[in-house]
């Protein structure tokens, strides 16, 4: 049975190493095109506005532009790349980053704690929706870059506003769930779960579980976040799965009806 759990854990992460993005080491300049979609002449025309405004401001904006996230997501890579780069200037945290992947047709502008007051996230957002994204429809990638670049440092200093008729992208009707379905829904699977795992000998299945649990977790952070999170839960799955077996043999031992908690069908009236 260890045996098994292993194997499967194993399974559980190989998917998660293999998709994993591959951060670049440190470069030297600010613009970084790993795709190839700039000119020379592009690529030195946006290094120089850069490399003058870090030089003006001592703030710090990183372009970088990758062919594939390899199957992450684009908030988890460009975190990485911000934290692996240290860009922006220690103690003031004054640095931001454009990362484009290509494949995806995916954006990103993360910022540091220096500038998230000027570079809000509906700052970002319109950038991205209503600058960025037309002028690559257009092909004009150059075009793209350089006029986001221009309104990013345009709200850092204060100069540039957001269109105060703008209205962020919304994502579905997320605003309509009845969240009340959704905890009854929740508590359901966790009684029909319990259930099951009080009624097996073994204890692999409350591992398991949270091992499956850990990397749901983590697929919202980093890789390795994922991994401490899957290790963490399937103990603590194992551990409660041990509990929930024990308890079950106990009161099936001594003849009395099953709790709620044990997936118990006289629980409350039996009581």
């Amino acid at each position: 049975m260890r045996k098994l759990f292993l194997a499967i854990l194993m399974t559980l992460t190989l998917p998660l190493t293999a998709g994993a993005f591959s951060v670049p080491s440190k470069p030297t300049g600010f613009v970084n095109d790993y795709a190839g979609i700039l000119t020379p002449d592009d690529k030195a025309a946006l290094e120089a506005k850069l490399s003058g405004y870090e030089g003006q401001t001592k703030n710090e904006i990183s372009v970088v532009i990758i062919p594939s996230l390899d199957g992450d997501v684009i908030e988890n890579v460009a975190q990485e790349i911000f934290t692996a780069w240290g860009i922006g200037k220690k103690g003031t945290d004054n640095g931001a980053l454009l990362l484009i992947s290509m494949a995806e047709h995916k954006t990103r502008i993360h910022t540091g704690y220096g500038l998230e007051g000027t570079l809000t996230d509906i700052g970002t957002s319109y950038i991205q929706s209503d600058i960025l994204a037309p002028a690559f429809r257009a092909g004009d990638y150059y075009g793209g870059i350089n006029a986001t670049l221009d309104k990013m440092i345009g709200l850092v200093s204060g100069t540039d506003f957001v269109p105060a008729d703008y209205t962020p992208p919304t994502a579905g009707n997320s605003g309509n769930i009845d969240w009340i379905q959704v905890a009854i829904f929740c508590f359901i699977i966790l009684q029909a779960l319990v259930s099951v795992m009080a009624r097996t000998k073994s204890w692999w299945l409350g591992g398991l579980i949270g091992v499956l649990g850990g990397v749901v977790v983590g697929f919202f952070a980093t890789f390795l976040f994922a991994v401490v999170s899957a290790i963490v839960l399937g103990g603590v799955g194992l551990l409660f799965d041990r509990f929930i077996s024990k308890s079950y043999l106990k009161y099936k031992s001594r003849g009395k009806h099953l709790p709620l908690w044990l997936g118990g069908g006289g629980g409350i009236g039996g009581s």
